[in-house]
């Protein structure tokens, strides 16, 4: 029997929802830190352990999470496109890659919307990345890597860049605007602030790469947490024994920009130590989840996970009714924003879990499919 419009939806896989549902907990935590707290988020005085590890900017922490969503969502991308390119069906693959773009645009539309109440939010960046997709997902994988590393080179040499014209006294705020008009819209989306385009789409092609080799996952699992440790360890070593003791010259300063772990500063560092924090959290993700499909707990986050667009959006109405409408929370530091994380968390996961038992896709995601198709 020939492949049809309805394999298109590919089933779903538990590892990839449950990795969603606990990608989000670290979401919510570092935004709700980030946007409580601001300043002393970002640059506490005299910072404790725990501040250092959520510090937005520079912790351990930073990224990670979102970054692993969209690892996920490359997988979820291969997954979908895999039975169109099987077929060889030019219609079947015109259809599929028309699905993502109409996502990608739906989240896009809804992100530029949000961001005037949650600037920074990741959602237009995740439109940009589908429509993106739609494009490349038919490449052979040597050629998104190819894309991938062309992406860092950017990203890092904007950094270089734009340090070196800092060091020089010329300014380059330009680069840094807010997504107030169309060409603002599209350098932030490109090229700026949390999430860009260069080098955030590494991630998706990461994750397309992988959902192409997944059935092959619990033989490759052990080689790419090997490659991602060693990869980690290559970054420490970097950072400990090559970043300048002195930024007192242009050479200096723009080698500490090159060579960055911290997010803002979009470096070939900070790429490759994140790709391998989320590869690393999948596979041991996927290990636990393969091995115990049918167990209670794994159900209930992969039904929760089938949810994180509602709740990401819900997320961000509670921060906003709770914290800046009716002042029931107020910044006191890191302890403060835990605390309210983990109230919405065991709230909102299990209600969503229970909407998904009950009536399937949340109400943002029929929008999404409605749209998206």
């Amino acid at each position: 029997m020939g492949i049809t419009a309805n394999h298109l939806h590919p089933v779903r896989n538990p590892s990839l929802d449950v990795t969603r549902t606990i990608a989000l907990c670290g979401v919510v935590v570092m935004n709700y830190h980030a946007y409580l707290n601001k300043e002393q988020a970002f640059y506490p005085q005299d910072p404790s352990f725990a501040e250092r590890v959520f510090n937005p900017l520079s912790g351990i922490l930073t990224t990670r999470f979102a970054a692993t969503f969209v690892l996920v969502a490359g997988i979820g991308i291969a997954l979908l496109m895999n039975a169109a390119l099987q077929s060889k069906d030019p219609q079947l693959i015109h259809q599929a890659r028309m699905k993502l773009a109409r996502r990608g645009l739906f989240l896009f539309a809804i992100g530029a919307a949000i961001q005037w109440i949650w600037p920074g939010t990741i959602l237009f960046y995740y439109g940009a990345y589908f429509l993106i997709a739609a494009v490349i997902c038919t490449w052979k994988s040597r050629d998104l890597v190819l894309f991938s590393l062309g992406s860092i080179a950017i990203s890092t040499s904007v950094s270089a860049w734009r340090a070196s014209e800092f060091f020089d006294g010329n300014f380059t705020q330009w680069l840094s605007p807010s997504p107030n008009s169309p060409r603002n819209l599209l350098i932030r989306t490109f090229l700026d602030y949390t999430h860009p385009v260069f080098p955030w789409i590494t991630f998706i092609c990461a994750g397309i790469v992988l959902g192409r080799n997944l059935e092959n996952l619990s033989r490759l699992r052990s080689r790419i947490v090997l490659v991602s440790g060693l990869s980690l360890a290559v970054v420490i070593v970097i950072r400990t024994f090559f970043a300048p003791e002195s930024i007192a010259t242009k050479a200096n300063y723009v080698l500490q920009r090159v060579i960055s772990t911290n997010n803002i500063d979009h470096s070939v560092l900070h790429v490759i130590s994140t790709l391998a924090v989320a590869l690393i959290a999948f596979c041991v993700i996927s290990w636990i989840v393969d091995s115990r499909q049918s167990h209670p707990v794994v159900q209930f986050f992969a039904r929760s996970g089938q949810m994180t667009l509602s709740l990401y959006l819900a997320h961000v109405l509670v921060f906003n009714f709770a914290v800046n409408w009716m002042h029931w929370v107020t910044p006191t530091g890191l302890d403060t924003a835990l605390l309210l994380s983990a109230i919405f968390y065991v709230i909102a996961v299990p209600i969503a879990s229970w909407w998904n038992k009950v009536n399937g896709a949340g109400p943002i995601e029929r929008l999404y499919r409605a749209f998206g198709g």
